[in-house]
């Protein structure tokens, strides 16, 4: 037998590519800093503790403030932002118009 890995053998550690990892710890850029800003400001969360707990039920860890995201992480933190803002349909085309009608304006 040769000391060589076959085909099908299975490593004993991971292997993780080192650009993957490094993708994954890359901070956040002013500007993705701004879009968490305006998805609150549109969502009309104000409350600071609020932002907090809605960042924080998306990821993983606790953070004090948005500096100490990554940047892979902002994408689901607007996707969670702008889910709230998203109204709630009743189930009703009438109900759920955005507009006033001629009925309305009488």
């Amino acid at each position: 037998m040769t000391d060589e890995p076959g085909l099908f053998d299975i490593p004993s550690t991971p292997t993780v590519e080192p650009a993957a990892a490094a993708l994954q710890e890359l901070p956040i850029r002013p500007e993705q800093v701004q879009q968490i800003r305006e998805a609150f400001d549109k969502a009309g969360v104000t409350e600071q503790d609020e932002r907090k707990a809605l960042i924080n039920s998306v990821i993983v860890r606790d953070i004090a403030s948005l500096r100490e995201l990554h940047a892979a992480e902002v994408r689901r933190v607007v996707m969670a932002i702008e889910q709230r803002t998203k109204p709630k349909s009743t189930g009703s085309a009438w109900d759920d118009r955005e507009e006033d009608t001629w009925i309305d304006k009488l």
